[in-house]
């Protein structure tokens, strides 16, 4: 089965959000002084309106959320059903970043809701020869 076009647009979506998100974590925890594009934290840090004190202590969680979508991104490619449900979730909590995270995010969460999505999840990959 050839894979759907939603699988591919959850695969580019997340895979930038994740990305971005780890790396941006990681660069705010080595390199305090930089600003973050991602989310409230680009607003938390640097230059700019403040939201939080200290934007350190968003680093951790957007290592862990960024290597998540990456983590889900790898198992819709394996076909594992449970994987759309915690995509489901991290969607909803992505959104609630606003700023480019959410723009990142609406794409995989039309994604991850889209029936082709569910068919290919179902299908059995033994069938594709694999």
């Amino acid at each position: 089965m050839k894979p759907p076009s939603s699988l591919v647009l959850v695969t580019l979506a997340a895979g930038v959000l994740g990305a971005g998100l780890a790396w941006t974590g990681l660069v705010l925890r080595l390199f305090p002084g930089q600003p973050s594009p991602f989310g409230p934290w680009g607003w938390a840090s640097g230059a700019g309106p403040r939201l939080v004190t200290d934007a350190q202590l968003l680093a951790w969680p957007m290592v862990a959320v960024g290597c998540a979508w990456l983590g889900i991104v790898l198992g819709l490619w394996m076909r594992l059903g449970w994987v759309r449900r915690v995509g489901l979730v991290l969607s909803a909590l992505s959104a609630l970043a606003l700023g480019t995270a959410l723009l990142l995010t609406l794409p995989a969460f039309a994604g991850l809701m889209s029936p082709s999505m569910g068919r290919w999840l179902a299908s059995d990959p033994s069938a594709d020869g694999g």
